[in-house]
């Protein structure tokens, strides 16, 4: 009777552990979701206040647009390295560093008085947003088991999307009742709970050893990066021809293979290039930069084709861009759980596939079909992207050393943002050659030759999606993994 007490006890006590865990586990993806939250929200926010913000602060649209450009410069420069740091020298001392310094300076551009303060703060935002961005999923993978990483990641997806599909939403309603200010000190209380979840709940695995960090590789890859996100930026007014453009993007060639050598040589390099022999991470990362090259075109894209060709009004433009991100958020966890269920690999080929296939809908899109032809069209386009995401993140991080994660957490975000500058670049001049728009920035092109070009497009996007797809053929992966 006695051992049966005793052993009753020992049970119960292993089941409220059990439960312990699971809550601990629970409480920590909920302060990581809040961090990727208010981030996410931060790159889309500002955009709705840029006209208010011109006039307040007193200057000039061309200015204006460093008060995103410094943001997502920041971010891309210092993606990989945030990561790599992190492997280093510990990913919950950073990433608990990267909401200090986000929340720091997200109080800080609210109580700008000037462009030039704003900006710079603004980019410290950046340093904040790489840190966060690049170990968020690095610990969530650390914290989650195996068996329930598809979910997670399906949640942390959901609030990615969230974020990103409230900014625009969010930012009008503080802007009228608060004013611009407000659309950045509301990161404060977000960031004080962000910071107190993760100093409790998240777990800090012991540094084995002390590595010495890779300072010259660090800034070379941030020149490059920079060279490539200004070069590219650059072309959509500029043109290919722009000798500053040039040299930028010779800079970019030059910087890459310079970066090579300099890791292959050294006895700690930042990246070790060695990592990209595994063919399922280089060519996963490869068709994410091709994924979100297509995806972008169907945020920056739309606008034109349905105010201008299928002459909707603006409020209702507004509404109907909406859908597509919204189809993403309500269906995000359950690619996490039916990436669980039938294996990441697939369901991430057969996505790309969806997107592919959705493209191709879209290059026969007509003015003359209802709201609903572009619905439809879309609606297959933001299902595959949905069930590209979770998996893309849970094939990269099953397989990555616990002194890789950090690395590759910041390779797949940088892989994403690559993919929507070059997108954004390529995809938008191809469309103002081909619909007549080149040379206006809003204005110009009749509705036959904006269709065209919108048509168009997207039929280079079912082929780009295609190649992707075939990257990442499951059976092509089980061979070379």
């Amino acid at each position: 009777m006695k051992t049966e007490t005793l052993e009753t006890l020992h049970n119960t006590d292993i089941e409220a552990r059990a439960d312990n865990n699971i809550a601990n586990l629970n409480i920590a993806i909920a302060g990581i979701s809040i961090s990727l939250f208010m981030m996410n929200l931060d790159t889309s926010i500002v955009s709705v206040g840029l006209p208010t913000m011109i006039k307040t602060l007193r200057t000039t649209f061309a200015a204006a647009q460093w008060f995103v450009l410094a943001y997502l410069l920041v971010l891309t420069a210092l993606i990989t390295a945030a990561g790599r740091l992190g492997d280093i020298v510990g990913k919950k001392k950073l990433y608990l560093a990267g909401i200090v310094i986000f929340t720091v300076a997200s109080l800080l551009c609210g109580l700008s008085s000037s462009a030039t303060l704003f900006i710079g703060f603004r980019g410290l935002q950046g340093v904040g947003a790489a840190l966060i961005l690049a170990l968020s999923m690095a610990i969530a993978t650390e914290l989650t088991p195996k068996k329930q990483l598809g979910k997670v990641m399906g949640i942390l997806s959901t609030i990615t999307a969230l974020g990103i599909a409230s900014g625009p939403t969010i930012g009008g309603i503080l802007l009228s009742t608060f004013g611009w200010q407000s659309m950045f000190l509301v990161n404060v209380p977000f960031g004080v709970i962000a910071y107190l979840l993760g100093y409790k709940y998240i777990l800090s695995p012991a540094i084995k050893k002390t590595v010495a960090i890779d300072w010259a590789g660090i800034i070379l890859l941030a020149v490059t990066l920079s060279c490539y996100c200004i070069g590219m930026t650059m072309i959509e007014k500029q043109g290919f021809n722009n000798p500053l453009v040039l040299i930028l993007l010779a800079i970019t060639v030059a910087g890459f293979f310079s970066f090579i050598e300099l890791e292959k040589r050294i006895t700690h390099p930042l990246i070790n290039v060695a990592i990209f022999k595994n063919r399922l991470i280089s060519k996963n990362l490869v068709a994410t930069v091709l994924v979100y090259t297509v995806i972008i075109t169907t945020v920056i894209l739309p606008p034109f084709y349905l105010s201008k060709a299928a002459n909707y009004s603006l409020v209702q433009v507004g509404l109907i861009m909406s859908f597509g991100p919204l189809l993403t958020v309500a269906l995000s966890i359950y690619a996490g759980k039916i990436a669980d269920k039938y294996g990441a690999k697939n369901v991430m080929f057969y996505a790309v596939l969806t997107i592919a296939i959705g493209c191709y809908c879209m290059s026969t899109i007509t003015p003359a079909e209802n709201i609903a032809g572009y619905l439809w069209r879309i609606g297959i386009i933001a299902l595959g992207l949905n069930f590209f995401k979770t998996p893309n993140n849970t094939v990269v991080m099953e397989v990555a050393r616990a002194d890789q994660r950090g690395l590759l957490s910041g390779f797949l975000s940088l892989s994403r943002i690559l993919g929507q500058i070059t997108g954004t670049t390529v995809m938008g001049v191809i469309f103002a050659v081909l619909s007549g728009v080149a040379g206006t920035s809003k204005t110009g092109g009749s509705a036959q030759s904006i269709t065209y070009g919108f048509d168009k497009v997207f039929l280079i996007n079912a082929f780009i999606a295609l190649v992707a797809a075939l990257l990442i053929y499951p059976r092509f992966f089980k061979q070379n993994a």
